[in-house]
């Protein structure tokens, strides 16, 4: 009895596993963004190329986890000089990448509250946040925003005519993955 209970049981488990399927991010559609403020002006950097991929349970519709990589180097703020200012104060050749590693999502009816591991400037901190689950057309988008504060990820707060820029910068992102 207890064989047949087991068999049954490992037999569930793998049938289970088989919904759960690895999505990458559709490169063309997906953007991560962060705006900054200065008391002249606010500038907004923008990755069109984010690495992400997602687990997936195909019966359910929830996202179980995620990961997003992102190369400092590839935000583009549409001002050469600020962005080459902005790689040598992230330290870009030294932390090249900042990421972010999901611990768990909760999913009510398309509204995600995400937890997770930001890692920016080499240091890891956790973060939550809310973001959005859309499904349309067999495309499964995912947007959100949340802050960072710079000072917390011991980076220095560019100034520009001996003004710091605020210390919080809103990190926003849009991920879209196809669906088979």
């Amino acid at each position: 009895m207890k064989t047949a209970f087991l068999i049954a049981y490992l037999f569930a488990a793998i049938l289970s596993l088989q919904d759960h399927i690895n999505l990458k991010s559709n490169k063309e559609e997906s953007t991560l963004s962060y705006t900054a403020n200065h008391s002249l002006h606010d500038w907004t950097g923008v990755n069109s190329v984010p690495d992400c991929i997602i687990v997936y349970d195909e019966s359910t519709g929830k996202i179980q986890k995620v990961a997003v990589s992102a190369r400092v180097a590839d935000f583009d703020s549409q001002n050469s000089s600020r962005d080459a200012h902005s790689l040598e104060v992230l330290e870009a050749i030294k932390y090249p990448k900042v990421q972010f590693v999901s611990t768990e999502i909760t999913d009510h009816q398309g509204e995600l509250i995400v937890h997770g591991n930001l890692i920016f400037h080499g240091i890891a901190k956790p973060v939550t946040f809310e973001a959005s689950k859309t499904i349309k057309n067999k495309k499964l988008s995912v947007d959100g925003e949340f802050p960072v504060s710079l000072e917390e990820f011991m980076v220095e707060r560019p100034s520009f005519m001996m003004i710091k820029t605020d210390d919080q910068v809103k990190m926003k992102f849009h991920l879209s993955f196809d669906l088979k």
